[in-house]
């Protein structure tokens, strides 16, 4: 599951797990997911790609109730039930992703969040402007998303000065 869910936040913008645990079927229509993001109460239209799709379907039969992902096992759910289940299901997505970082030898520490990042620098680096990304993840101004790539930017020009090394 955690590979999913890493994949469906990455192919949705960087979807945030506690929107993604919110996710219902309802949400969807016409090949778009409809929310509002629960940090910033922003509204998204977000248009499903093929491998978004193909992780929906995957978890189509496992889930008995209305949301998407089973994270929410039940649709009567209390705020502390919702709480409590949101804290054990990321808790061991992060575990099992720090699992994933270990068997593929990646270096980096692994979280749900990284998946955000990760769509925010590939934006970046297919030549995508800043400011199309703030949008696209919900930022409330560019400086937020300059932060996100900031901490990327500084790898691309460590990287770019190794170069250098064998003159």
């Amino acid at each position: 599951e955690a590979y999913h869910y890493f994949m469906f936040s990455f192919y949705t913008r960087g979807m945030n797990f506690v929107d993604m645990m919110k996710l219902k079927k309802t949400d969807i229509k016409n090949n778009r997911i409809f929310y509002t993001r629960s940090k910033t109460k922003g509204n998204f239209s977000v248009e499903l790609n093929d491998k978004a799709n193909e992780i929906i379907n995957y978890f189509k039969n496992k889930v008995k109730s209305d949301y998407v992902f089973p994270i929410l096992l039940h649709n009567e759910m209390t705020p502390l039930q919702v709480a409590n289940r949101k804290h054990k299901v990321l808790a061991r997505f992060n575990y099992k992703l720090k699992e994933i970082s270990k068997i593929a030898e990646i270096e980096t520490h692994l979280t749900s969040y990284v998946a955000r990042h990760s769509f925010a620098t590939i934006m970046k680096n297919k030549g995508v402007s800043t400011d199309i990304i703030s949008e696209l993840m919900g930022h409330s101004n560019v400086q937020v998303t300059m932060t996100y790539l900031k901490e990327f930017d500084n790898n691309i020009l460590d990287n770019a000065v190794k170069t250098l090394d064998d003159i």
